[in-house]
């Protein structure tokens, strides 16, 4: 069999195919891909100088988002029972110190008040009384003892009188009665000696009559004085009385001055919690209050970074609510307990089994500037710098 092969068709020399090289690389794509390079390189030197310097600075700084602003809340309640009778604030209102915040019915406490002064102003009166009663008795019996006094000595002078004249009736009588018995004298001059005698002698009596009379008198005036220590027995019992009703009338002010409630800051209503007309029972919160002046922030450090951090550090601090606002602080205080051992559940481990937690401990940071934006409860970053 014959096989018939074809020949390839002749192609002219002029048109034969060249062999395939590269096309020459513009320079403009050399400079783009060389600057493309270039960047990268100075964004990797970029990104590793900030990632040195931030680890540099985490070296030296402990933050934390667990943190939020603390202040005191002073909780307003009321002593008493009674209808809230009146409540002339509202939440957020700006507060002085000693403005009146609510006020509790005390119409009843009132109307005992008056009748506790209406007995202290009749205690008054007796106390009153009694004094002048007391102050008359004794310039009364003062003076009757002095009379009597006077009389004693006056009847003691003349009992010394008729003392000395009886005596000389004694010695003229013997001697009448010697002259009578030798016959020298009359017997009329011996009865007048005689009669002389029984008079002296009888004036003498009288006399010491007299002086016992008086001195009975002065014993009876000096026994009067002693009303003066009843007197000042009854005066004692009367303040006695008069210091009970004083300390009742006390009580019932205080009662109601404990039905106003007023303000033991200068700040703002936070809440309140009841309204006029509603009966509040003793101890019931009526509203929440706090001072915007008194506010710190309260930071949750984990128990792994709180030992490098020491009263007295300085802390930055970003609210979340004002990204734009950074204050600054210090580390007031360090806790001395973590804070699961304040929780109101414990966490016993029956089982055995058992998963480590980090732990957190309470970081109080002082602001060294105030801003009136802050408000209790806001949350915030703060960064602490414990660097040596």
């Amino acid at each position: 069999m014959n096989v018939h092969v074809a020949e390839a068709p002749s192609v002219p020399a002029n048109e034969r195919l060249e062999p395939l090289t590269a096309p020459p690389v513009p320079r403009q794509s050399h400079r783009r891909r060389l600057a493309i390079v270039a960047f990268f390189l100075v964004l990797v030197a970029v990104v590793g100088g900030y990632g040195a310097q931030r680890l540099r600075w985490r070296a030296v700084h402990v933050s934390e988002n667990d943190a939020r602003v603390a202040g005191e809340i002073v909780t307003i309640a009321s002593r008493l029972d009674g209808w809230l009778m009146a409540r002339p604030v509202i939440e957020g209102d700006v507060i002085k110190t000693g403005q009146a915040l609510a006020q509790i019915d005390d119409r009843d406490a009132r109307l005992r008040l008056a009748a506790i002064e209406a007995s202290l102003a009749a205690a008054d009166a007796q106390i009153r009384q009694s004094i002048a009663q007391r102050d008359t008795t004794d310039h009364t019996t003062e003076a009757a003892v002095e009379d009597a006094q006077a009389q004693v000595v006056a009847t003691e002078a003349a009992v010394a009188s008729t003392q000395h004249q009886l005596a000389l009736a004694e010695v003229n009588f013997n001697r009448a009665d010697e002259l009578l018995k030798s016959g020298n004298t009359p017997k009329k001059s011996w009865d007048e000696a005689q009669s002389t005698l029984l008079q002296r002698q009888d004036d003498r009596r009288q006399a010491e009559a007299q002086l016992q009379s008086h001195t009975a008198a002065l014993a009876s005036a000096q026994a009067q004085r002693g009303q003066l220590q009843v007197l000042d027995r009854q005066i004692d019992v009367q303040r006695q009385q008069h210091q009970t009703l004083a300390a009742q009338a006390d009580q019932v002010r205080q009662e109601i001055a404990d039905r106003r409630l007023v303000s033991p800051v200068n700040g703002v209503v936070d809440k309140t919690m009841a309204e006029t007309g509603n009966f509040v029972q003793a101890g019931q919160w009526v509203m929440m209050v706090h001072d915007p002046d008194k506010v710190w922030v309260e930071a949750e450090i984990k128990e792994t970074e709180v030992g490098s951090v020491v009263v007295g550090q300085p802390v930055e601090v970003t609210i979340d609510a004002y990204p734009d606002l950074t204050l600054h602080g210090h580390v007031q205080r360090v806790g001395n307990a973590a804070t699961n051992q304040f929780a109101l559940l414990p966490s016993p481990n029956p089982s055995g089994n058992f998963t480590k937690i980090t732990q957190r401990v309470p970081v109080r940071v002082a602001l060294d500037q105030r801003d009136a934006r802050l408000k209790p409860g806001l949350m915030v970053e703060v960064s602490i710098d414990v660097s040596p």
